[in-house]
Order: C-alpha cells, then sequence, then structure tokens
C-alpha cells in the first residue's frame, strides 16, 4: 500500500474461500463451450459477453456463480432474453407512418416493449424508440411491460434521464411493483412519458400509478379548454400456476392473498379495479384515453363485457 506521502505499508490478512455449488460449475463449464463454439464458427463473435477478466490480484471473480440457486437461474434466463439481438425488421414501423404532424395535434403511441434495457449506451432498442419519437413526432408514449425495477439501485437512470433527446421538456411516470424485490428485471410493469409544450398542461397531482402498488397502470391527467383527460396505460398478466415464480401474475397474487386475503384471480381483480376507477372518472366529467395489454380480445372478452355491464 502507497499513502499520500509516498510511504510503503503492507498488510497481510487470512482470506476465504467461498463455496461453489456444482450446479454452477457445470453452468460456468457450459458457458466456456459456448463461447469456445462460437468463436471457432463465427469471425463476428462479441466475446464481451461471456469475458471474465482477471483482477488485480491475477483471480476471476466468480461472485456471480457464488451461492447459485433456482431464482439465480431464473433471473439469468431473463438477463439472456433481454440481450437478445433484435432484427432490423422488428423495429421498422409496420403499417401506415402518418405524415407530418398538424399544427394543434397531439400524438399519442403504444407499445408492449417486452423488456427497456437502463443503460444509455450501446441500447439499440432505446436508441430506435428514440428514432420513433423524432420521426412521429409523439406527444404521448405509453409502454407497457418495460421489466425494469427501479427500485433497484443498478436502474439509475430514470424515464425523464432515458428517453430525453434534446431540448424539448420530458416528464414520465413508471410504474412497478414496490412490495417485492427481484433485482434489476420485474415482469410487467407500465409507463407514460410525455414529450414537448404539452407538458405544461400536466397535472401532477391527478398523475400517478394504481393504489395498490403493483405497477399494474400508470396515469397522466392533463388540463386545457375547461376539460381534464386521463391517459391510462395498463397491464392485464397472463395466467401463471408456478407459485413462487417471478411472473407478473403470481407477484399479484401473492400481494392479494398475504395483504388483502383475497383469492380472486389477479386477472379479474385488475378488470374489476381498472373499470371501477375508469367508471369514476367518467362520472366526474373526464375524457379518458386507455392504453392497454389486456391478453384477451377486448371486444369478445371479460374485459370487454365487464365494461358494458358497468356502463349499464
Amino acid at each position: 500500500m502507497v499513502d499520500v506521502d509516498g510511504n510503503l505499508s503492507q498488510v497481510k490478512a487470512r482470506g476465504q474461500m467461498n463455496i461453489t455449488n456444482h450446479r454452477a460449475v457445470l453452468q460456468a463449464l457450459s458457458l466456456c463451450s459456448r463461447r469456445f463454439s462460437t468463436a471457432t464458427t463465427s469471425d463476428e463473435h462479441d466475446g464481451s459477453r461471456y469475458s471474465w477478466p482477471l483482477d488485480e490480484t491475477g483471480t476471476i471473480d466468480t461472485s456471480g456463480l457464488t451461492f447459485y440457486s433456482e431464482k439465480d437461474a431464473e433471473q439469468q434466463e431473463i438477463r439472456e432474453t433481454l440481450n437478445i439481438p433484435v432484427p432490423d425488421e422488428v423495429l421498422q414501423v409496420h403499417g401506415y407512418a402518418p405524415p407530418t404532424k398538424l399544427e394543434g395535434t397531439v400524438r399519442l403511441i403504444y407499445e408492449n416493449v417486452n423488456g427497456i434495457s437502463n443503460k444509455m449506451c450501446n441500447n439499440e432498442k432505446l436508441e430506435r424508440m428514440r428514432e420513433i419519437h423524432d420521426k412521429l413526432e409523439v406527444d404521448i408514449a405509453a409502454y407497457s411491460k418495460h421489466q425494469l425495477n427501479m427500485k433497484d439501485k443498478k436502474n439509475c437512470n430514470g424515464f425523464n434521464q432515458l428517453f430525453k433527446g434534446g431540448e424539448a421538456a420530458v416528464q414520465s411516470v413508471v410504474a412497478h411493483n414496490v412490495h417485492e424485490n427481484f433485482g434489476k428485471v420485474q415482469q410487467g410493469v407500465t409507463s407514460l412519458i410525455m414529450f414537448g409544450p404539452l407538458t405544461d398542461q400536466l397535472d401532477f397531482n391527478e398523475s400517478g400509478k394504481d393504489d395498490t402498488g403493483l405497477g399494474r397502470w400508470s396515469i397522466m391527467t392533463v388540463q386545457g379548454d375547461g376539460a381534464r383527460t386521463r391517459i391510462v396505460c395498463g397491464y392485464n398478466p397472463c395466467g401463471n400456476n408456478k407459485l413462487n415464480s417471478s411472473t407478473t401474475y403470481q407477484q399479484h397474487r401473492r400481494y392479494f392473498v398475504t395483504q388483502q386475503k383475497d383469492l380472486s384471480c389477479p386477472r379479474v381483480r385488475f378488470r374489476h379495479d381498472l373499470v371501477k376507477v375508469l367508471k369514476q372518472w367518467r362520472e366526474e366529467g373526464d375524457r379518458l384515453i386507455v392504453c392497454m395489454d389486456a391478453n384477451e380480445d377486448i371486444y369478445k372478452k371479460s374485459i370487454g363485457k365487464h365494461l358494458w355491464t358497468q356502463r349499464g
């Protein structure tokens, strides 16, 4: 060790070996095999994904392999899925791209993005989303399933920062399940982003998230010309029978069972709770714009019938 005056000193400390699960060893060997196989069959292989550099002590960091569990395997699978390269044709605008936006027009887009990386650099999906915002002159972007646990310290970039592409103002509402912390990635969840002059009409007191804290929907409310409009982005999860999994369905189920002693299906609760607040807002005279991945045909399945029953 060298202090500020340049004096040398030496400190000796007893080390400790960590215990590595046998399954973790097998996984490490499998990754090495895949890296070798890819390197010998492709000249364009990016070794950074499986590169394990030596640290200053001349050893390899195996902290990621220590105390390996089923939960770790599930998180690893999620991370690898998010890192799969996206084909160019998937990132293109499908169908008819609207022309230049006329003055006085507000343009909104919605997408189930199936995961966003929180990093600012080398983030292909984020860069493409920014391009679409600029090309289509988007005022409001509604995104379900961003799959970011904003409670995790590794997700240090907020949506205002991620989507700040110029001098235009940016405001966002980003919801996630605050009751469980699975790490950086969290299944499901919703978000809304607003750009430009429209942000001046944003009513912060009337904007927010699902009251349960599950991130089932996000809300932005704008006031102008004597009218109040609420934009809602929602996500109703698919059913899932794996009780201890990190799926959105089981996250919601655990909350309702443990916190509210409610054994209802989370999908049924979503429909009931959302329709209840929508009906309340309509009775107050609000205009409603609802963007949602319902995981069902809303005109033929339960949520459509539920809406018509409430209106009747």
